[in-house]
């Protein structure tokens, strides 16, 4: 998917969410191609074929940018593991 994981860090993050919560496409790119490839394992982890990861990726991302406004960050402690979101919970696992 991408190659650039050290575009946005976990102190950057917050910042590039707000600027993108606020409509920087530059921002939301950033994000983008800092988190993608993390999506896109744990899609496929979930959904079992790549192409299925790809799209559920495409998803996940094109429904973030859209609902942007609405996104309230939190503090994450541990690995982050839990159950896959509305946006993916709808794919069926092959």
């Amino acid at each position: 998917m991408t190659g650039a994981g050290d575009e946005a860090d976990g102190d950057g993050d917050e910042a590039l969410l707000e600027q993108a919560g606020r409509g920087d496409g530059a921002a939301f790119g950033r994000l983008f191609r800092a988190h993608a490839d993390a999506v896109y394992a744990y899609c496929f982890h979930r959904l079992g074929t790549w192409s299925a990861a790809e799209d559920a990726t495409s998803v996940v991302f094109l429904e973030a940018w859209r609902r942007r406004a609405d996104v309230v960050t939190v503090s994450v402690s541990g690995s982050g593991t839990g159950r896959c979101g509305p946006g993916c919970s709808g794919w069926p696992r092959t």
